[in-house]
């Protein structure tokens, strides 16, 4: 009997062999019925070439044992392991899906909150088998099936490594795919957990971006990228992805394993928080080892102090001693010419010293930047070093580009010929190529951040703001922006604005917001402007106005004075012309919700009743969502629903004509309700 192909065999007196699935170097895959228990298996058989090397069936054998005693919903469980005809085999759970590659391949970037569910179930399957001292060591998308439900198991643990007191590597190296590796598995260096943490994160990373980090012509050259050089922080190549998303990403695929999460749960459990809008739990964790290092550099730089103070004052002290004997020696001379001669001498000495000190200060101190416009990172940082320049990792930023090409600098600050101190920092933003879109980015520098704001939103982009000192941009106006005007991005594409605080020490004291801007926006532009202030939208009323409906044409409170964080401020919205109102009402955006159920006691043409008004309850995956309704800009009804929910009715009252919007989670549904009359 061959393994290659035993389709229509019964393997070992129990297995009917119904379908080849796939075949690896090592093993062939089979789909089977158990005639005993009357189930679909998955077969693994020890291909007919490696049955005869004694090494390789051993660790085909120990692979089956580090598997079997695995029991959990995410991993592929192993049912039995046999022989027979001379034929290795071991029968797992049989999974109906595809694997997480070819979803990627189809999909290209996951939504991010889908990828954090992915990595979650992916996360708790590895550490169900951390705990049971198993390292799985070959996590890739490939060994990651997801079922039509979307649940995840993680399989083939075929170069596990068994961290029990006798430390086996289970087929005998500790190599995983090479996109996937770890820089210690590359150096062959020591395996831990936190090896398949790294492993997880680039298949987080490969979610997010649509591909791998590193990628190269051959396996050697890529696994030497593992070794020396940084990924792209994948928030560069999705803009979608939050902050703290894209820092747990890069912290688990850290070179070094120091630096990395130490369990596979601290990386789930920032998953969670993520998931759950939350701060992270890991950046509120005091590192011992890092405070004993740091505690021992500080030591290390008092006694390089002490040691230097102590060398100035014997200098001192000398020079002293020194000047002592000089004037013991000018006093024995009793020529007042020689004296007049000294004193000449002094003077000049000092005027020399004086304009050397001012060369040094103008000339030495100070240094002319360079221009490091469309070089790598690497030339950069060489001139710098020349010129008595810094540009260090963390003054990175990386940004789209339709002008300079992938991987060269776009921007600097300060910008070239300006002149700066010796050993300052220089931010740089290395491009990242362009997005191929067709909306240029508006030119956003100087403008107010309601400016801002409203030019994105007019230009179909979306804005992420920072808040950062300056001292030559006023408080609230725009410092700089990425990307750069002119750039091309798709619609609903990122724009990050870089926002003044002004100068460090001149910010607004704690518990403040100032009002900003909102007339001449609609109700939701201004909502998001409050929000961004730290302050509330509050009582919404409406008038006729000429201005078009549901502008904002007043505020409570007027823009720029500074009020308490949290507090409301109320608005009124135009209704629109009166005489618009009486023939062509007018609604905020296009219908949404469900056609609406009449239950008006004046039906037919009664002026006044009640009528039902259904809101629509997107299953969006999340446990629960929160329902505003307004009518006429007054709050009518408020509370949170399972969102799988479906539409949710509320009664709504009047006479006339109304307007009713609805928020779900912030997202509007509005129609206009007409009682008659």
């Amino acid at each position: 009997m061959t393994g290659d192909n035993l389709v229509g065999e019964l393997l070992g007196e129990r297995y009917e062999i119904l379908d080849k699935i796939g075949t690896g170097g090592m093993a062939t895959v089979y789909k089977a019925k158990d005639t005993l228990l009357n189930r679909n298996v998955a077969i693994k058989i020890l291909r007919d070439s490696l049955e005869e090397e004694e090494n390789v069936v051993n660790n085909f054998v120990k692979e089956a044992q580090a598997s079997a005693g695995l029991v959990h919903n995410n991993i592929v469980s192993v049912y039995d392991v046999g022989n027979s005809d001379g034929l290795n085999y071991i029968v797992m759970e049989f999974v109906e899906g595809i694997t997480l590659k070819e979803y990627i391949k189809d999909k290209g970037m996951l939504p991010w909150q889908e990828a954090c569910d992915y990595a979650i179930q992916i996360g708790q399957g590895i550490s169900e088998a951390h705990a049971n001292n198993i390292i799985h060591c070959d996590i890739k998308p490939q060994n990651i099936i997801l079922t039509e439900d979307k649940t995840v198991k993680v399989t083939d643990f075929g170069i596990a490594k068994a961290v029990s007191s006798g430390t086996t590597v289970v087929s005998g190296t500790a190599l995983g795919s090479v996109h996937y590796i770890s820089p210690e598995q590359a150096r062959g260096g020591h395996t831990d957990p936190r090896t398949d943490i790294y492993s997880m994160g680039i298949v987080l990373y490969e979610m997010l971006a649509g591909k791998v980090p590193f990628d190269g012509d051959s396996a050697v050259g890529i696994a030497m990228k593992h070794l020396e050089e940084e990924p792209v922080d994948v928030k560069c190549i999705n803009l979608d992805v939050p902050a703290d998303l894209a820092y747990v990403v890069m912290k688990s695929i850290s070179k070094e394993q120091s630096q990395r999460y130490t369990t596979v749960q601290e990386m789930l459990n920032d998953l969670h928080a993520i998931l759950a809008s939350e701060p992270l739990p890991s950046k509120n964790v005091i590192d011992p080892e890092k405070t004993a290092e740091d505690g021992e550099e500080s030591d290390e730089k008092a006694k390089e102090l002490a040691m230097e103070l102590e060398a100035r004052q014997r200098k001192a002290r000398l020079v002293k001693a020194r000047e002592l004997e000089k004037k013991k020696r000018a006093q024995k001379k009793a020529n007042r010419m020689a004296t007049l001669l000294a004193i000449i001498t002094i003077a000049i000495i000092a005027l020399i010293g004086s304009g050397i000190y001012m060369l040094v200060n103008n000339f030495v101190l100070n240094v002319s930047v360079p221009d490091f416009t469309n070089m790598t990172v690497d030339e950069a940082k060489e001139l710098a070093k020349k010129k008595n320049l810094k540009i260090l990792d963390s003054d990175i930023e990386y940004s789209i580009s339709d002008t300079v090409p992938d991987g060269k600098i776009v921007t600097q600050s300060p910008q070239k010929g300006k002149t700066t101190e010796k050993n300052s920092e220089i931010r740089i933003v290395v491009s990242i190529g362009s997005r191929g879109g067709n909306i240029a980015v508006p030119d956003l520098i100087n403008k107010t951040r309601v400016e801002a704001m409203q030019i994105i939103d007019n230009a179909g982009l979306k804005a992420t703001v920072i808040e950062e000192n300056s001292k030559t941009v006023p408080a609230g106006n725009v410092i700089r922006q990425i990307p750069v005007s002119g750039t091309k991005l798709f619609g609903g594409d990122y724009v990050t604005i870089y926002l003044s605080k002004g100068i460090a020490g001149e910010t607004a004291q704690a518990g403040k917001s100032v009002v900003p801007k909102v007339t001449g926006v609609d109700m939701d532009v201004a909502r998001n402007l409050l929000a961004d202030a730290g302050l509330v939208l509050g009582s919404v009323s409406s008038v006729t106005s000429d201005s078009s409906y549901g502008t904002v044409i007043s505020q409570s409170v007027s823009a720029g004075a500074s009020v308490n964080s949290g507090t409301s401020i109320g608005i009124v919205i135009s209704g629109g012309p009166a005489e618009v109102q009486q023939t062509e009402p007018q609604q905020e955006e296009p219908q949404q919700a469900e056609p609406q159920q009449q239950t008006s006691s004046n039906q037919g043409g009664g002026a006044s009743g009640t009528q039902t008004f259904f809101v629509s309850i997107p299953n969006n995956g999340q446990d629960n969502v929160y329902v505003e309704v307004y009518v006429n800009g007054t709050l009518v009804h408020e509370g949170e629903y399972p969102s799988d929910t479906g539409t949710v009715p509320v009664d709504i009252s009047g006479s006339g004509e109304v307007n009713v919007t609805a928020y779900v989670d912030g997202v509007a549904q509005s129609q206009t309700i007409d009682f008659g009359g």
